[in-house]
């Protein structure tokens, strides 16, 4: 580990039985993190984050040499991607003979397959693809795995809202965002930020773009985000109604005690997710 990781271990996780678990990585922009689950003693046992890496993509190749535990085979495996190559096409409108139209301007052409994910709860069907070395590795170390978008965990967290909620999912210099109305996701995407006032600039462009009435949206936020900090001020100079989001899991996640409850609220969201 480094002086931007944190490796968080159950004292009684058992490595040789990793078969029977469960495995949920995400892979963002300069951010990476995973989670070991035991879902039939419904059990998080370890959690690994790094939240200032220079590439998602090279902090993978990095762990799968260094890390141990990611090396090992696991039942179920989740993988959270960030990519250039991603739309989303209302379900209505999406047909499978007009997917050449939907994805010729992707930016990476260098890709293997394309990934079609619709979802009736938000409304609309992810289509997305990978570089071809990213799938290749992935394929090669846990050859039966799930691919998902990264911002698949905060839409599943925006769908239990009914009021209109904006929710924001920080690292240490990027955001995740998704605008619900309604239990109908209207807006998602990602941002990276070198300063909070290149944050304040995408946060006006969201409210702009999208109408958002500042005093009708409530604001929840995660991740790396805390209480009267600057993220929390910026926020705080346009809406009112700002709270964590922390939500009642199921699981077990005592080996997170010591930390904020928001942290890895999208991480472990993964785990219901597919």
């Amino acid at each position: 580990m480094n002086n931007n990781s944190i490796l968080l271990i159950d004292p009684n996780f058992d490595p040789a039985v990793s078969e029977q678990l469960n495995l949920v990585l995400k892979i963002g922009i300069a951010n990476f993190s995973y989670a070991i689950v035991d879902h039939e003693k419904k059990q998080v046992l370890a959690v690994y984050d790094e939240q200032e890496c220079e590439n998602g993509y090279n902090k993978l190749y990095e762990r799968l040499k260094n890390d141990s535990y990611l090396k090992r085979s696991y039942g179920d495996i989740k993988v959270a991607v960030h990519t250039e190559n991603l739309i989303f096409i209302p379900n209505e409108l999406y047909s499978e003979t007009m997917l050449d139209s939907h994805t010729k301007y992707f930016h990476d052409v260098d890709s293997r397959n394309i990934y079609v994910q619709p979802d009736d709860n938000t409304g609309f069907t992810s289509i997305f693809s990978l570089p071809k070395s990213i799938e290749e590795l992935i394929d090669q170390h846990w050859p039966k795995n799930e691919k998902l978008q990264q911002n698949i965990g905060l839409l599943h967290l925006a769908q239990q809202y009914t009021e209109n909620t904006l929710l924001i999912d920080f690292t240490v210099k990027s955001f995740e965002v998704a605008y619900g109305k309604g239990q109908q996701i209207i807006f998602q995407q990602s941002y990276q930020f070198d300063h909070i006032e290149e944050f304040n600039y995408y946060l006006l462009l969201i409210i702009n773009q999208l109408g958002i009435g500042p005093v009708a949206t409530t604001i929840k936020v995660m991740g790396i985000v805390h209480e009267h900090d600057e993220k929390w001020n910026c926020l705080a100079k346009y809406f009112t109604k700002i709270d964590f989001l922390i939500i009642e899991s199921p699981l077990d996640v005592a080996i997170l005690d010591d930390m904020p409850a928001h942290y890895y609220t999208s991480l472990l969201s993964l785990c219901q997710c597919g």
